[in-house]
């Protein structure tokens, strides 16, 4: 079916991340919810979990997972487990007794959160006895959102407005076995959540989660609830999905490096896709199915923020200014470096590493990789050697430029970063539909090629 003959629906989905279910913002979006309603829209709402509960898992499940490879199994580890679930419970009982809910809603709630409790207790002890970590690290990392959508669900009913909770499972949103980094099946899960019943009550979906199709829960990865977000806003056609965020939408830099950094009023799909820290391009793929509208709005102001939205001719010109640390340039010299199969081999060492590769770029007697830093690099450094490769590798970051650009910037780009770097490593080099420039730097020149390039083409 054509995206063009796809009627969007009265529905605005709206992700509440951690940085927004705290004491300063979690009313605030009370009042988002209770506007879009009173403008006639149904809001659907995607909750993150609650500040610092995803940290506290990964650290025990982390804990937990060292212990099981001791041929002793610690008599600590029960312990351990009993204080992780005591912190994660104090978290939320904060939360709940700051929005001080009505006893009959209170009672319910604490019935259903010591049953999760329970299960998250549970489910960790049995890791610890028996070791079966592939089943559990992702049922494991979702009880964040399971608990922060239980809460706010029950905020809601407490502030008068109909909510029911939804976990992704029961839904449901169904995925494949990747761990960690799950991608949803969208056809069945879109049928799914056309089920929903919008009639009655607020949807409040635990995001970050879905169930591959034997049954065990998966986490959709880095930026997991804006999938989830988006996902859901694409399978109801919403009209628009808003990130919720405590600052003025997308800055054109990054604030505590550039004096001037001013909000970006329209980004295109693409644009956010390659900026890299808007939104996750697994996110963005839904809303671009039917053109759904993305906002990245202030909760305190929601006339701040940043549209994502079709590429469109009137907004052309530079308007990011990003950058991306902890990178290694790795310059690997060999006679045969121009021959059939040679970066075969590299990759090949990079794959058995999990090493994350950035930019290639070749010359006639080298060839300059560069790629995320991990704990395992050094140990592909070391292979690499003993195939009798020379390699130098260095800490460097990326600065790149972002927007809708045009050959001629190349040249004033790589003049800019020229004028700040004593010996860049790796300038620009234009090509078709260009929406990103970018250039390798020494890290302790990253801060002041960003300045010059916003001053350069972030105009006012």
């Amino acid at each position: 079916m054509s995206k063009k003959l796809i009627k969007k629906s009265k529905v605005i989905v709206n992700k509440f991340g951690g940085g927004i279910m705290i004491r300063d913002y979690i009313y605030l979006a009370l009042e988002r919810v209770q506007e879009q309603i009173k403008k006639g829209y149904k809001p659907v709402i995607v909750v993150s979990a609650l500040k610092g509960v995803t940290d506290e898992l990964i650290a025990i499940f982390l804990k937990i997972s060292e212990l099981t490879k001791k041929i002793e199994n610690s008599s600590n580890a029960e312990s351990l487990i009993q204080e992780s679930v005591k912190i994660i419970r104090a978290k939320h009982m904060d939360m709940i007794d700051f929005l001080d809910f009505k006893q009959e809603i209170y009672d319910k709630l604490l019935r259903k959160f010591d049953k999760i409790y329970d299960k998250l207790y549970n489910d960790l002890v049995t890791i610890n006895r028996f070791g079966m970590l592939n089943i559990f690290q992702d049922r494991i990392l979702s009880y964040g959102e399971k608990m922060s959508a239980l809460l706010f669900a029950n905020f809601l009913k407490n502030n008068g407005l109909n909510a029911k909770r939804y976990k992704a499972e029961n839904i449901p949103i169904i995925t494949d076995n990747t761990c960690l980094d799950a991608n949803i099946n969208y056809d069945i899960s879109e049928k799914n959540v056309r089920k929903i019943d919008l009639g009655k009550n607020i949807p409040v979906i635990a995001g970050f989660t879905g169930k591959n199709k034997k049954g065990n829960t998966t986490t959709l990865g880095r930026g997991g609830t804006d999938t989830t977000a988006c996902f859901i806003a694409s399978a109801m056609r919403a009209e628009k999905v808003v990130l919720w965020k405590d600052v003025d939408g997308v800055l054109s830099a990054d604030p505590r490096i550039v004096d001037g950094a001013r909000t970006i009023d329209y980004l295109s799909y693409t644009e956010a896709e390659e900026s890299g820290k808007v939104i996750h391009d697994k996110a963005i793929q839904y809303v671009k199915m039917f053109d759904i509208k993305l906002e990245v709005a202030s909760i305190l102001d929601p006339k701040k923020k940043t549209v994502v939205g079709p590429a469109n001719k009137i907004d052309k010109g530079a308007k990011i200014v990003s950058f991306k640390e902890n990178l290694c340039l790795l310059v690997i010299t060999d006679g045969g470096v121009s021959n059939y199969g040679f970066l075969n081999k590299i990759t090949e060492i990079f794959n058995v590493y999990k090493i994350n590769m950035v930019l290639i770029r070749n010359t006639r007697d080298s060839l300059q990789i560069v790629v995320e830093r991990n704990n395992e690099l050094e140990k592909a450094i070391k292979s690499l050697e003993e195939l009798n490769y020379d390699i130098i590798d260095q800490e460097v970051s990326m600065v790149m430029l972002i927007g809708s650009l045009n050959w001629d910037m190349v040249s004033e780009f790589n003049l800019s970063l020229a004028k700040k770097c004593r010996d860049p490593q790796i300038g620009a080099f234009p090509y078709k539909n260009c929406v990103r420039l970018e250039a390798i730097v020494k890290n302790d020149e990253m801060k002041k090629v960003m300045r010059e390039l916003h001053k350069v083409f972030i105009r006012d």
